[in-house]
C-alpha cells in the first residue's frame, strides 16, 4: 500500500510540474518509476537504467522522511529530470575526478530550480564565491573551475568559503549519493549509451511537441538553446515521406478505420470507413565492424522517423550474414549483433525469398563490394556521414537509389 501511495504522490508531483512547467512534466511522464524496499541499496531517490529507459528509483523511507517540505519533492524530481535531459547520466571520463564531475553537474541543474524547492544541503553556484562562476555554463566549465580550486585549496584559496564548501562535500552528502546509481548507465558499452542518448533526444522531441509555444518560451534561454540543438539534430536527415512514396504503390497490408468525416457512399450513413495503404518496408542495418556507435544511433534515429510515417518495418541486423530480424515498434534495440565483415547480398535474398517488401532501405557505410543479387523491389541505399563518398566508384556501383547522410 505504501508503494501505491508513494506512486500516487509522485503522480501528484508530476501534475504540479504540468501546471507550472509542462515541458518537464511531459518528459518525466516517459520515465519509469519504481518504489524500492526500505532496506534497498538505494537509500534515497536515484536515477538508474532498466531495460531501454531511465528509471527513477524511490526509497519509501527517504520519500516520507527526507521531504519534510513538500516543495522539495517537486524540486528534486525536476533536478533528476534535468540530469537526464542534459545527458549527465551517460558521462564517464575515466581520467576525471568523479566527485568533482558530480558537483559540477549539480551546479548546472540547480541553477534552473527555485532554491526554496531544494533541500538546504544542495550544491549551488553561489556556494563557491571566490571562483566567480558564470551562469548557464556546461558541467565541463564548472569542473575545470572546481579542479583549480581543489588543486590550490591550500594556497590560492586557503581559508576561503569555496575551499570550505568543497571540503564539506563527500560522495555521501549534499545529494551526491543520488548519483551512485548512474554507474549502471555510464559504464555500459558506448553503443548502448549512443542508443540511450538517441532515446533521450526522442523524449525531448515528444515533450517539446506537447508543450505549447507560450509555456515553452518561459523556459530559461540557455535551456531552450540546448533543447533546440537537440531537436535540430533529431530531425530526419532524409525526407522519408517522399522516399516512401517513391516505393511501389502496391502494399501487402491495409488499415481500415471508422471515420465520422467520410460518409459511407454505399449507404449514405456515418460513420464511413477509410482505407489507408501501409507500406511494408525491409530495413537492413549494417552492423559490421566498420560501422561505429554514432552511425548506428544515427541509423536508428532515421528508422524511427520512417516508422512514424506509418510504415510496417522489418529490421535486419546484418554484417556478412543476417544476424537478427525483428519488427520495429518505435524503440531501438539495447544492442546489435554482428561486428564482422560486410556482404550486401543476404538482405536482398531475404527480401526476395522471405519477406517480399514494398522496398528495401539499406543503412550502411558502403564499404563492401556491390551486391550480385538482383532485388525484386525498389532499393534505397542510405550511406553514413563517414561512409563512401557520393563521387566514388563504390557509390556509383550500388544498384538502386542512393542517399548520403550529412552531419549537422
Amino acid at each position: 500500500m505504501d508503494h501505491r501511495r508513494i506512486l500516487e504522490e509522485v503522480t501528484r508531483t508530476s501534475i504540479d510540474l504540468l501546471m507550472q512547467e509542462p515541458f518537464y512534466s511531459h518528459f518525466f511522464a516517459a520515465i519509469n518509476k519504481e518504489v524500492t524496499s526500505p532496506d534497498s541499496d538505494i537509500s534515497t531517490m536515484a536515477v538508474g537504467l532498466r531495460e531501454r529507459g531511465h528509471t527513477l528509483y524511490i526509497n519509501p523511507e527517504f520519500w516520507d522522511n527526507f521531504f519534510k517540505d513538500k516543495r522539495h519533492r517537486y524540486g528534486v524530481v525536476k533536478h533528476e529530470v534535468l540530469h537526464i535531459v542534459f545527458k549527465h547520466t551517460l558521462v564517464n571520463d575515466p581520467l576525471a575526478d568523479r566527485l568533482l564531475v558530480n558537483i559540477a553537474m549539480d551546479i548546472v541543474v540547480n541553477q534552473y530550480i527555485d532554491r526554496s524547492q531544494l533541500p538546504d544541503e544542495s550544491v549551488f553556484l553561489e556556494g563557491f564565491p571566490e571562483l566567480e562562476l558564470e551562469k548557464d555554463q556546461t558541467w565541463q566549465y564548472y569542473y575545470a573551475k572546481l579542479k583549480h580550486l581543489k588543486d590550490n585549496a591550500g594556497t590560492l584559496f586557503k581559508d576561503s568559503a569555496s575551499a570550505a564548501m568543497l571540503a564539506a562535500i563527500t560522495e555521501a552528502s549534499h545529494g551526491m549519493e543520488r548519483h551512485r546509481r548512474w554507474r549502471e548507465i555510464y559504464n555500459r558499452l558506448q553503443l548502448e549509451k549512443d542508443l540511450t542518448s538517441a532515446e533521450i533526444d526522442n523524449l525531448i522531441g515528444i515533450a517539446r511537441s506537447r508543450t505549447n509555444e507560450k509555456t515553452y518560451g518561459k523556459l530559461p534561454g540557455a535551456i531552450r538553446s540546448y533543447l533546440e540543438s537537440i531537436l535540430l539534430k533529431s530531425k530526419p536527415l532524409v525526407d522519408w515521406r517522399r522516399v516512401i512514396r517513391l516505393f511501389s504503390e502496391s502494399s501487402s497490408k491495409t488499415k481500415v478505420r471508422n471515420t465520422l468525416k467520410r460518409p459511407s457512399r454505399r449507404f449514405g450513413t456515418n460513420p464511413g470507413i477509410k482505407i489507408r495503404k501501409q507500406k511494408k518496408l525491409l530495413i537492413a542495418v549494417d552492423t559490421s565492424g566498420s560501422v561505429g556507435g554514432n552511425d548506428l544511433a544515427s541509423f536508428f534515429n532515421e528508422v524511427h522517423h520512417i516508422w512514424r510515417q506509418g510504415a510496417e518495418i522489418r529490421i535486419l541486423e546484418c554484417d556478412a550474414a543476417v544476424q537478427r530480424t525483428y519488427s520495429y515498434k518505435g524503440t531501438p534495440p539495447e544492442f546489435v549483433l554482428g561486428r564482422g565483415g560486410t556482404d550486401f547480398n543476404p538482405p536482398i535474398h531475404y527480401g526476395n525469398d522471405t519477406f517480399r517488401p514494398d522496398g528495401l532501405i539499406y543503412f550502411t557505410d558502403g564499404y563492401a563490394p556491390p551486391p550480385d543479387a538482383t532485388p525484386r523491389f525498389p532499393l534505397l541505399w542510405v550511406i553514413s556521414t563517414d561512409g563512401i563518398t557520393a563521387d566514388s566508384a563504390e557509390f556509383r556501383q550500388l544498384p538502386g537509389r542512393k542517399a548520403k547522410l550529412i552531419a549537422y
